[in-house]
């Protein structure tokens, strides 16, 4: 038996068959049981990927007729809302420095945290990391598992970050700790030919020896041997693997996680099957039974059922006398309808669940306010799941900005690409906080802030940040413009014993012989008038 091979229900199973990567090349890195659960894992994947794609697979009971082949993809769909809630809004990252105690520090603090900021921003945003990350979500919920690699090139000044599918990547941990990446070997195809020899896969290989981080890279065929080394085994500055393995649930030690996809298989498919033995008893309705009784063969042959047709029919002259021939249709009255949308809706609603995305369709909201915190209750469920999965993400996420940093530091070179200014030796901490598109009570959430300003309890700086996203510098300006507005409105309040009045006269009385002075407007208008 081939290595890679199982032997299931007394026959032999190669899990390497599908795969466009040589299991040789997965077992030179994984030896033993792991390998091979790998190899099985992988081909489990790929059945996945295909249930994804095309949707859940049923089986048909249909002997005389052709059945219907309709696949509803709400394994897909429900997928695609999760991912979308949990990442369509790119979670925000920020680099915070401790601002210390003296003045000094706190600016030196606020220069380093500006320039960390801005290094990590336009590194994501170089590597248009937001749609990436929503895409290695959907790998992820799919494949059980995705690969963050960090990559640093100092001649050509460019930092890459990029998601591994599992299909094109195998890893492994320190025995005794499974958060401590040992080594993990991305590869891929470089062409489609499918002659093994013809067949060029890249492979890059970061291992962790002697305290430092090791790289090769190597083009091998499809045999599994070397065609081209790109580069020989380097010792990089980096203590550890610039990398990160994000499971998809899973339970304690688990290093190779779960998938939505198996959650909702079963519900999909038996929706389909449901669904296509209602459209083959609609397509029989539409299309029903037609039968004669004592009609003469010669008169029924060649029927047409084309709308308009004219049948011209005769009783069979073999029939006794006095019998009139018949003919009919057999009706099919459907009154199943009622209790088979009761029982796809409960499927339906079985999918929903695994998942803990709520149904918002227009028929399950009907009579449902739809205020802001109404649809924040409707999406709890699915809120706490999606903080659950940020507990892996979150760590991610966090050391990638880490490697953007110290990779910087490492490297500087690589600087002047992203930055002007030298990096700081300040130390730092990063933090990632997601957000989700839920839509807010803004209005009421401001009359209560409002309220706060109000009664002294928050300030019109924080107020301003928060809803009118200003900075800090910004906010200062606003609050002096109002300062001066507000002391150029108190300095026009006057007095009216106490003003000059039109002469120069402070006395009232004399004022009202001074002659008054008449604009060009009001000395045209007096003339028109005497004419």
């Amino acid at each position: 038996m081939a290595k890679g091979a199982t032997i299931i229900n007394n026959q032999s199973v190669d899990y390497g068959k599908n795969l466009r990567i040589p299991q040789n090349l997965v077992y030179a890195e994984l030896d033993g049981l792991y390998g091979s659960n790998i190899l099985r894992d992988m081909q489990e994947i790929i059945n996945l990927y295909d249930v994804y794609e095309k949707g859940a697979d049923y089986t048909t009971e249909a002997k005389d007729y052709t059945p219907a082949d309709l696949k509803f993809k709400y394994a897909r769909a429900i997928l695609d809302k999760e991912a979308r809630f949990l990442f369509s809004r790119t979670p925000d990252f920020y680099v915070d420095v401790d601002p210390g105690d003296t003045k000094a520090q706190k600016e030196a603090a606020k220069n380093a945290s500006v320039v960390y900021q801005t290094l990590v921003d336009r590194v994501l945003k170089t590597n248009q990391f937001p749609r990436a990350l929503l895409q290695a979500a959907k790998d992820c919920f799919i494949g059980k598992r995705v690969a963050l690699m960090y990559n640093i090139n100092e001649e050509a000044g460019m930092i890459g970050i990029s998601f591994l599918p599992s299909l094109e990547f195998v890893y492994d941990v320190d025995p005794g700790d499974v958060n401590k990446l040992t080594k993990i070997i991305a590869f891929y195809g470089l062409n489609n030919e499918t002659s093994r020899t013809n067949q060029r896969i890249y492979k890059k290989k970061y291992e962790l020896k002697n305290g430092f981080c090791y790289y090769t890279e190597e083009i091998y065929d499809g045999l599994g041997q070397v065609v081209e080394t790109i580069s020989p085994e380097t010792q990089t500055k980096f203590t550890f693997i610039p990398a990160w393995v994000i499971i998809n649930d899973g339970l304690t030690g688990d290093l190779i996680g779960t998938s939505e996809i198996e959650l909702l298989q079963d519900y999909e498919s038996w929706y389909s099957k449901m669904s296509g033995r209602d459209l083959d008893a609609e397509n029989t309705g539409m299309n029903p039974i037609r039968w004669t009784r004592d009609m003469s063969p010669e008169s029924t042959k060649d029927l047409s059922i084309a709308a308009g047709a004219f049948w011209d029919l005769s009783t069979d002259q073999n029939s006794a006398d006095g019998v009139t021939g018949e003919v009919g249709v057999l009706d099919s009255p459907m009154t199943y309808t009622e209790a088979l949308s009761t029982t796809l809706d409960r499927i339906k609603n079985a999918m929903y669940d695994q998942t803990a995305v709520p149904n918002v369709s227009p028929e399950a909201l009907k009579g449902v306010v739809s205020s802001g915190k109404t649809l924040k209750a409707i999406y709890w469920d699915l809120i706490v799941r999606c903080d659950e999965k940020m507990l892996a993400w979150r760590p991610a996420l966090e050391f990638m900005a880490k490697c953007i940093i110290e990779g910087s530091r490492l490297y500087p070179g690589v600087l002047k690409t992203y930055i002007d200014d030298p990096l700081p030796d300040e130390p730092y901490e990063i933090r990632v906080d997601n957000q989700y598109s839920l839509p807010e009570d803004e209005q009421e959430e401001k009359q209560i802030d409002l309220s706060e300003v109000n009664a002294q309890t928050m300030s019109k700086r924080s107020y301003m940040k928060k809803w009118r996203n200003l900075t800090d510098e910004e906010a200062d300006e606003e609050l002096q413009q109002i300062a001066r507005e507000r002391e150029l409105l108190e300095s026009s309040y006057f007095n009216p014993g106490e003003v000059t009045t039109q002469g120069g006269s402070e006395n009232p009385e004399e004022s009202k012989n001074l002659p008054v002075e008449r604009t060009k407007e009001e000395e045209t208008e007096e003339e028109l008038t005497e004419e």
